[in-house]
Parts: C-alpha cells; structure tokens; sequence
C-alpha cells in the first residue's frame, strides 16, 4: 500500500513539475560559432539523437527566435525591438515551444515560457513529428496587431508575416547549429490541430514550425 502511494504522490509531483511555466536563463552575450562559421554548421535533418535540451540553450534559441535585443553590451544603450524585424511598429509574430513537458508561449518581456497546455501535442500538430526531437518551434502570426497599412489586405499580411517569422528561423538555425543541433522547418501542420493544442484566439493564425534536435 505505501509503494502503491509512494507512486502515486510522484507521478503527481511529476504532474505538477510538468505544468509549470518555464523561466528562462538571460541570452548569452556571445556563443561559440561567429556567423560565418554558424552558416557553414547549419544542416537540416530529420532524425535525431533523443537527447533533451538544457533550459540555457532553449533560452538561447526562443530569444534568437523572437526575444528583445536588450541593452548594447558594449555601450549599455538600448536597442529597441525584436530580434527580428517587423513591418510597422508593432510585433505581430508569436513563438510556441511544445516538447514532452507540455506547449509553451514564449513572453520575450518576462522572458518566460508560459504554459498553455500540460500535453506533448507535437504528434497533432503534424503528421511528419520527429519523435526524437529535443524540441518543436511554432511561429504565428497575431491578426489583431496588424499593421493600419495592412488591414484591408490580409493575405499580403498572411505572406508578410511568414516572411518575418522566416527571420527567426533563421535566427534559430544560426544559434541551433552554434549549440550542436540540427534543425528542419516545415508547412505541413493542421491548422485546427495547432489552434486546439496551443489554445490560440480566433485571431491568431499558425504559420510554420520548426523541429530541432541533436544529431550526435
């Protein structure tokens, strides 16, 4: 009876650790690979080691992905804005992370991981998930902060917002294959699917994911 208990009070724990919002590490001020020698380690794949990710790293690539520039570490002046960039003032893209934890919305402010749904919903959102893979990106765009210029205009704004987000893929697989990963950016996704498991609004609109892993 007690081990019988003993197991029930851990798979709850468990539970519990799952569900939680993931805080985020601060993005590192400089990672190994210059830009040049990033490019040339970036490689798409899909299969992977099953190898889970470190919170520093995931930090590194959501921040990479769509976090704030922050303060110049030289100068200490401010750099406003995202780390990709956006037509009109306002950032419109959104950026998930779903893994065996649950799904995730990166709040680049707070520079946390809020949890939107405590269940691994890769295997829904797409019918190519790579079940090895440390982690999947999901970018998104927001309708209700569309730019005035593009109201009247929504499948511009659609094809304007892949073309931003495609920023912070790039962004990604720069500082994934700067961390030893490899990563593989798909469009085929269930819209309904991504809308369900990330619990999105009527408003916002799923785009493409990414899925990384390492590959040694």
């Amino acid at each position: 009876m007690k081990r019988v208990l003993f197991s029930i009070l851990m798979t709850m724990a468990a539970f519990g650790l799952f569900a939680q919002d993931i805080t985020l590490s601060k993005p590192p001020a400089k990672i190994g690979l210059d830009v040049v020698d990033a490019i040339k380690a970036r490689s798409a794949a899909r299969e992977f080691v099953k190898k889970d990710i470190s919170v520093a790293d995931l930090s590194a690539i959501v921040w990479a992905g769509n976090g704030l520039k922050g303060p110049d570490a030289v100068s200490g002046a401010s750099k406003a804005g995202a780390t990709l960039p956006v037509s009109g003032d306002v950032n419109y893209v959104n950026l998930y992370v779903v893994n065996t934890r649950g799904a995730f919305r990166y709040e680049p402010t707070a520079n946390v991981l809020k949890k939107v749904n405590g269940k691994d919903v890769r295997g829904q959102i797409t019918e190519e998930n790579i079940a090895t893979a440390a982690l999947m990106v999901v970018f998104t765009v927001d309708n209700t902060r569309t730019p005035p210029f593009l109201k009247s205009v929504p499948a511009m704004m659609h094809d304007i917002a892949v073309g931003t987000a495609s920023f912070g893929a790039q962004n990604i697989g720069l500082v994934a294959a700067s961390l030893n990963l490899s990563s593989i950016v798909m469009y085929n996704i269930k819209p309904d699917a991504v809308a369900s498991g990330l619990k999105l609004s009527k408003d916002e609109v799923p785009l493409f994911i990414m899925q990384l892993g390492y590959v040694k």
